[in-house]
């Protein structure tokens, strides 16, 4: 019985070694993080900071690369064919949960062949009106499209994002009809929001607020349970006359399921410990953004939850995508 025991426990040894090894000196080269949307849109915003100190923390440098198309799809399915060796990571949000709803071809799953590593931000949306809008509230704003059907459009940062799916849901709830315009990332969708070419947008709020700043687009309000900590004088949207509404965006960054859990903690302390540097904070705090507390421990099922979610409510809205 001892014999059979010692061989059983020489087993896993042996399996175990080459992984702990390969743990213990990680990293050794530098770290590729893929971004699945374009420059300068909320993702590629809340990411960049902290690779820039992840390559202090683990003396490497850390790599961000941005991948967009489909919805995010492409770059998602890019990480998911990487090796599970922490050397490449997906940096994304609440936008891959949803997506499980809408690309039922996608060629990858979130929850078996990723691992989250840690909450990076969270968000509230905030709905955004061009300057040339004849609509001041979210009030008038629902009374105008009932009078002209068809005729108000929002923009977003393209089909089957988080925008697209908060933009559905708002016309759903409030019986009105707009037209949905897609672009290929936020910043393209941002430019022409600003010149009017559309009505309004459903944006994260980390990159609208420069440009409520700036007074380039007018804010109608948050669509969250809660007014914002940056703009306290905007309303909920429940407040300004619409829906019980709350699409609060997080975001994240995953590993590829398999990584050796001592490499997967290594991350989670080090990204833990960028968010907690006084730059990244004082970037969160002017974006509007907080660092939501949740342990390693909890996270993958709190992601299973998110896309059990969103995948009920793509279906509910009806949206089909590839």
């Amino acid at each position: 019985m001892k014999t059979g025991l010692r061989f059983v426990f020489a087993g896993i040894l042996s399996f175990m070694l080459p992984t702990l090894a390969m743990a213990e000196g990680w990293p050794t080269k530098p770290l590729t993080v893929v971004v699945p949307y374009g420059p300068g849109g909320g993702v590629d915003v809340f990411t960049r900071p902290i690779a820039a100190k992840l390559s202090e923390n683990l003396g490497q440098p850390v790599v961000v690369e941005n991948r967009p198309g489909a919805g995010g799809i492409i770059g998602v399915r890019h990480a998911a064919n990487s090796s599970a060796d922490g050397y490449t990571l997906l940096s994304g949000g609440v936008h891959q949960p949803m997506a499980e709803g809408l690309y039922p071809d996608r060629e990858y799953d979130l929850d078996k062949d990723f691992v989250p590593i840690a909450l990076t931000a969270s968000v509230p949306t905030v709905l955004v009106v061009t300057n040339k809008a004849p609509f001041k509230s979210v009030k008038e704003l629902i009374s105008y499209a009932k009078k002209h059907p068809g005729a108000v459009n929002y923009c977003s940062s393209g089909n089957g994002t988080s925008q697209h799916i908060v933009g559905e849901s708002f016309k759903r709830l409030t019986g009105i009809d707009i037209t949905h315009v897609p672009y290929r990332g936020t910043a393209a969708a941002m430019v022409d929001l600003i010149a009017g070419y559309c009505s309004l947008m459903f944006d994260g709020m980390g990159t609208s607020a420069p440009q409520i700043r700036g007074g380039k687009i007018r804010p109608l309000a948050v669509i969250t349970q809660k007014r914002s900590t940056l703009f306290p004088d905007i309303p909920t949207v429940k407040e300004a006359g619409g829906p019980d509404m709350d699409a609060t965006i997080w975001y994240g960054w995953w590993a590829r399921r398999g990584t050796p859990q001592a490499i997967v903690e290594q991350l989670s302390k080090s990204i833990h410990a960028a968010l907690q540097t006084p730059s990244v904070a004082e970037t969160w705090k002017q974006q509007g953004a907080e660092v939501p507390d949740m342990p390693l421990s909890q996270l993958d099922s709190y992601v299973h939850s998110e896309i059990e979610r969103w995948t009920k409510t793509v279906k509910e809205l009806g949206i089909s995508i590839g």
